[in-house]
């Protein structure tokens, strides 16, 4: 099997990279990657998952051989977390943007970050949107499909009503997720296991 990821931005090589290493107990494959951070992203990530690898390096082209199972005894960090009680993760949205230096760039990185979010386990359990967060719901995009295939896997997803008020929003724009409020914000917060705030 042959992962071409060439071209491909990150992190989508190493989503690539975590689905088929998921679908297989045993056996080997190839992923082919041609950028440096590629190179370090997918290294990282099959060093976290115990497997063995090679890389050897084209011009420009990074071609991994990993090797999973065999006489390997690996971490099945899957089975783990489903063994485990599910964790109250919260993520908390305050802007549209990641970072304000440069605000395309920060946009960018926020799509990149809400897009990949249903690719973690455990999913979260709610994502809170305030302040300029809710222009991203407000918005069609595709994150809005994003956010709607996360709230199908049962993810809670609210705006804040205030923050709509504020920036004149008529809720009839709300294109995922539901209206809350500020004492409905601060439950889930202090209820939360863990809350990711970005």
């Amino acid at each position: 099997m042959v992962i071409d990821a060439r071209g491909k931005p990150c992190p989508t090589p190493v989503i690539m990279t975590k689905k088929y290493l998921d679908s297989i107990t045993e056996g080997t494959f190839t992923v082919i990657v041609d950028s440096e951070v590629s190179k370090i992203n997918v290294s990282k990530f099959l060093e976290s998952q115990g497997v063995s690898f090679e890389i050897d390096q084209s011009g420009s082209e990074f071609k991994f051989t990993v090797a999973k199972g065999f006489s390997c005894s690996l971490p099945q960090t899957d089975q783990k977390s489903e063994s485990q009680p599910s964790k109250n993760i919260v993520v908390f949205i305050t802007s549209e943007t990641i970072g304000h230096e440069n605000l395309d760039l920060g946009k960018i990185l926020m799509a990149g970050f809400l897009k990949n979010l249903k690719e973690q386990s455990p999913l979260p359990k709610t994502i809170i949107f305030v302040n300029t967060g809710v222009f991203i719901t407000t918005r069609e995009s595709d994150i809005v499909s994003a956010l709607k295939e996360l709230e199908a896997d049962g993810v809670e997803i609210l705006n804040c009503g205030t923050c709509l008020n504020f920036f004149n929003i008529d809720t009839k724009n709300l294109l995922v997720g539901s209206v809350t409020d500020a004492y409905t914000v601060a439950r889930r917060l202090f209820d939360a296991d863990k809350v990711i705030r970005v």
